[in-house]
């Protein structure tokens, strides 16, 4: 089992992909599987790097 990665390395990793428009596309499919998963949509207001951090939280994918 692979350590769970903090809410830092985490959080600079997701900003890191939004460099790329591919990548961008990959977070934004990440937050849609999140969606699908929950149920809920993405509250509007909020970025795509602070939804998918929230529910790897819950989901304790990452620590902090």
């Amino acid at each position: 089992m692979t350590p769970r990665k903090t809410l830092e390395e985490r959080t600079k990793e997701l900003q890191l992909l939004l460099a790329n428009p591919a990548d961008r596309k990959e977070l934004q499919e990440l937050a849609s599987r999140y969606d699908a998963a929950s149920g809920k949509a993405k509250p509007l207001r909020t970025s795509v790097i602070t939804y998918i951090l929230v529910n790897e939280r819950e989901r304790r994918l990452i620590s902090g």
